[in-house]
């Protein structure tokens, strides 16, 4: 009587077979993680092109950038209250294929220059719900959905810089006691007024109600004197800021709670709060959580911080833009001074980032 032996796989054999499949899946995870954080480090740096070109053409339209946002609201009283302006994205969104948005803010006409009618609130159901994906890193693990429907944005204009902690200190206007000087508010942290999108314009200096006019434009090309390509424009805030362990980490970016489109309060100038731009201090990443001008400050935890460092969820420095449109990558290591210089348009100072 003859019979039949079935054939198949043995337990041993097939435990071997899980595991190479096992090993080969190890292998190539991490390969496609990396291409997909290429494609997504690609994007980033295509928002940042993106959004140079939008700076270009308005300063082509305007002759000036736009400016952080100091000054650029109405108020009922002349010089009676101070109202939250717009920042630099609101008066980019023409630029930005947001026509439509930007078509359904009220305006008004004001000593010569076009302000917001109703500042923050007033345009509320503008800004609600408008998440715009050119200001979105998609490598950020950061929630860019604030208390108040508002979406917050991955990048931040470049007000200026604080004093340099070591070596020679840049001069004229930067150092100078004008309008273009840094301050150190003590609440907020050091802010200044040297870079290319500061708080508020190109008007002249004052308190209260020069910021309407022409002051709702920001800086003119002619102004940056160090040249275009060595001036930040624009740097990325997608990760979260970490304490000087390098454990814990939380979200620091000053516009967090606010929106992509809030700006200065009236009047302020360059020593209130920032909300979308920011006052380099601190080198890329760097582990700062609860310095100075990065941490939260009593009643005014839902504030800004105008000195929180550029962050990124990219591996080895952060995504940035400058003047002339160009998009380079700041390494972590950076030299503090060559990113201070990189930061202020007019310190006369050379400086290589090669």
């Amino acid at each position: 009587m003859r019979t039949s032996k079935r054939s198949g796989f043995t337990l041993v054999e097939l435990l071997v077979v899980i595991a190479i499949i096992g090993t080969l899946v190890g292998l190539l995870l991490p390969a496609v993680q990396a291409a997909r954080e290429s494609a997504r480090r690609s994007q980033c740096s295509n928002n940042l092109k993106q959004q140079g070109l939008a700076f270009q053409n308005h300063h082509d339209a305007m002759q000036a950038f736009p400016n952080g946002g100091a000054g650029t609201s109405w108020w009922a009283t002349p010089y009676s209250a101070e109202t939250w302006g717009h920042s630099q994205w609101v008066r980019l969104l023409p630029f930005m294929e947001q026509t439509g948005a930007y078509s359904r803010l009220k305006w008004c006409s004001r000593d010569g220059g076009q302000v917001l009618s109703s500042g923050w609130d007033g345009n509320a159901a503008v800004w609600q719900d408008l998440r715009i994906k050119m200001l979105i890193c998609p490598s950020s693990s950061l929630t860019n959905r604030g208390p108040w429907n508002n979406f917050s944005s991955n990048y931040f204009g470049i007000a200026g810089a604080a004093p340099m902690q070591f070596g020679p200190q840049p001069t004229g206007s930067y150092q100078s006691t004008s309008s273009m000087a840094f301050n150190d508010d003590g609440a907020w942290g050091i802010t200044s007024g040297a870079g290319l999108i500061p708080n508020y314009g190109n008007g002249t200096a004052g308190v209260s109600g020069d910021a309407v006019g022409p002051q709702i434009l920001g800086v003119n090309m002619s102004k940056c004197s160090d040249g275009l390509s060595k001036t930040l424009l624009v740097g990325e805030m997608s990760g979260l800021v970490l304490g000087a362990a390098g454990v814990e980490g939380q979200d620091r970016r000053p516009g967090r709670n606010w929106g992509w489109h809030m700006g200065g309060l009236s009047g302020w100038r360059d020593w209130g709060p920032h909300t979308n731009n920011v006052t380099l201090r601190y080198p890329p990443n760097a582990k700062v959580l609860g310095q100075p001008g990065v941490r939260d400050w009593g009643a005014w935890a839902d504030a800004s911080p105008a000195n929180a460092p550029l962050t990124s969820a990219h591996n080895g420095g952060v995504m940035t833009l400058r003047g002339d449109g160009s998009v380079q990558m700041m390494s972590d290591t950076v030299d503090l001074q060559v990113q201070t210089l990189l930061a202020v348009r007019n310190d006369g100072q050379p400086v290589s980032d090669d």
